[in-house]
């Protein structure tokens, strides 16, 4: 079981963080899960040499978030001064103390007064109120079964090991969505108004945010291998899973398919084979070869997210969809691994991995908006390396390296409104909504190219030891900077447009007082270093002394309000000490 709150999770833009560490961007950011997992499995020997074994378990899962944001399509209105109709809005219901003339962004750094007099008439608030709220829901059930049976026999004078089974997997989610419009303090807490982003407001820019929809997905697969010994030093294994996913989406609010309806039943099934061979020529190494196949079903999610019709906003917005097709992915590697006479062991392994019909968010022309779509082909390869040894026999250390080499390569256009290379940046126009090319080549963002991992453990006698060990990472484009063309420029754009390397040091220590006892204290973040893990760019709503900032820009040739774009951060964890105690019942 597990119950548990997070508060704090949203990313801050960059220039905010390192003038404060522990400064937020909105609130409240709470993010509650509860959770329920049980699992039973058992084995039975078989007369044969066979073994029989099955599994079951059963999952529920729910998750509420309660998250204040900013209203990007405020940020390119006049939000500051009530005009008549509204000055007389809010006098009729009692509110006192609104300006009647002269709030501008320079005396009025966090604007309410538009905001409550659009809720009370229903009329704009979307453009009016700089604030909105997001409730979010998900309950999950997820149970599942297997069973496979493993043995060894000769036949024909090799010898096999096989393995042959079932599985079922079923899941429900009840997904629901809500949000509410509201005024930004100045801590950037959110206060709410009486109005709701369900497309009731008479406004041409009104939007409905509301989803409410049911999703029921089965996964039935069968699956088996052959690993026949050759000869003594070579192995070759043989393997297949076939997988049958069935996925079904209930639309509570426009039921009956049809256009913004998320009803659909989808169909997908893959065959998926792997090959590999190991040859181990002498004592302690091992080389080997392998190629497999893999693949996975677009999610409720993704197929809720897929018509170039209606368009929708991530992370949790839907709309009605064609079908996907299944992402495929197919890998090939090849590597070593040995362990010598004095204790030390190493591996090499070199890998590729192409996703065919892989899935991305494609950009649409309203602001923020897209659908989900299968546009090619993606890679990812490199090259892994790793060492350990014991040059006494208290002491062990090791060390292991990743390059990775993760391009996208197929051409795609996605929303770059906040990348300096955006078509209509390009165009003459920054700050304003935009698509960015990506080319084959180009860098998946979120993944660095290089990763160290280091350790070293003490067992200073029979019932203490300590070990410490480092996280060194290369940085990696933002979000939102795909074709790695972000070019900051200190007005429309700020930030790099990707996170920087950072290096991580953690300690342990265990004392054993009895065979039973551990007690451990660890130390994440040693040195508490400031970092962070992933970046994103996107719309930055405040300028450097915390005030909202709506039509900061002065308007371009088109007649448009440019706004403000940022590189926004994920925060590493600061220091972390943690105590406990295990006990062992064996």
């Amino acid at each position: 079981m597990a119950d548990n709150a997070l508060t704090g999770n949203g990313l801050q833009e960059q220039g905010a963080w390192a003038r404060d560490a522990a400064s937020v961007y909105t609130l409240p950011d709470e993010t509650r899960n509860r959770a329920v997992f049980l699992n039973v499995q058992g084995t039975r020997q078989l007369d044969n040499g066979f073994a029989l074994s099955a599994n079951a378990y059963f999952r529920r899962i729910v998750t509420r978030t309660h998250n204040g944001d900013v209203n990007d399509a405020a940020l390119t209105e006049s939000i500051y001064q009530p005009d008549a109709a509204e000055q007389a809005a809010l006098t009729s219901a009692g509110y006192t103390g609104f300006p009647s003339s002269g709030a501008t962004a320079a005396n009025t750094p966090f604007p309410q007064w538009r905001c409550i007099a659009n809720a009370l008439r229903n009329s704009a608030p979307n453009a009016q109120c700089d604030g909105l709220i997001n409730r979010t829901e998900t309950r999950q059930k997820n149970l599942g079964l297997a069973a496979q049976l493993e043995g060894d026999l000769v036949h024909a004078g090799l010898g096999h090991h096989l393995l042959g089974g079932l599985a079922f997997d079923a899941n429900r989610v009840v997904f629901s969505q809500g949000t509410q419009f509201g005024t930004i303090n100045p801590d950037r807490s959110l206060t709410p108004v009486a109005a709701f982003a369900d497309g009731t407001q008479d406004s041409a820019d009104a939007f409905d945010a509301r989803v409410a929809l049911t999703s029921h997905a089965h996964t039935t697969s069968v699956f088996g291998s052959d690993t026949i010994a050759l000869n003594p030093h070579t192995h070759l294994t043989v393997a297949g899973r076939y997988n049958r996913n069935t996925v079904a989406n209930v639309d509570q609010l426009t039921p009956g398919g049809g256009p913004g309806s998320l009803d659909g039943r989808y169909t997908f099934s893959h065959f998926n084979p792997a090959l590999g061979l190991t040859f181990a020529p002498r004592g302690g190494l091992t080389l080997y070869a392998g190629a497999n196949q893999g693949s996975r079903a677009p999610t409720a999610v993704e197929l809720g997210c897929a018509d170039p019709q209606s368009p929708c906003k991530l992370p949790n917005s839907f709309a009605g969809d064609p079908p996907l097709k299944q992402v495929v992915t197919t890998t090939v590697e090849a590597g070593a691994r040995g362990l010598t006479g004095s204790g030390v062991s190493w591996n090499i392994g070199v890998f590729r991995s192409d996703n065919r019909n892989d899935l991305l968010f494609v950009a649409d022309n309203a602001s923020g908006y897209g659908y989900f779509k299968n546009f090619g082909r993606t890679r990812r390869q490199g090259v892994e390396l790793g060492l350990s040894a014991r040059p006494h026999a208290a002491w062990k250390l090791g060390a292991n390296a990743t390059w990775l080499d993760a391009t996208y390569r197929s051409p795609e256009t996605v929303g770059g409104s906040s990348n300096s290379s955006s078509d209509s940046a390009q165009a003459g126009f920054p700050g304003t909504e935009g698509r960015i090319q990506i080319r084959p080549g180009d860098r998946i963002p979120l993944l660095p190219r290089a990763v160290l991992k280091l350790f070293a453990d003490w067992d200073i006698d029979a019932r203490w030891s300590v070990g410490a060990d480092a996280l060194i990472t290369g940085g990696a484009n933002a979000r939102g900077n795909e074709n790695g063309q972000h070019q900051p420029d200190g007005l429309y754009y700020t930030g790099a447009g990707r996170s920087a390397g950072y290096a991580v040091v953690n300690l342990n220590a265990d004392y054993r007082p009895t065979s039973r006892v551990k007690l451990f204290v660890t130390i994440d973040n040693l040195f508490n270093r400031r970092y962070a893990s992933a970046a994103q760019l996107g719309v930055n709503g405040f300028d450097s002394s915390g005030a909202v900032r709506a039509q900061a820009l002065p308007r371009n040739a088109n007649g448009d309000h440019p706004v403000a774009n940022g590189t926004f951060l994920a925060p590493g964890a600061p220091r972390t000490v943690t105590v406990g105690l295990r006990y062992s019942f064996d």
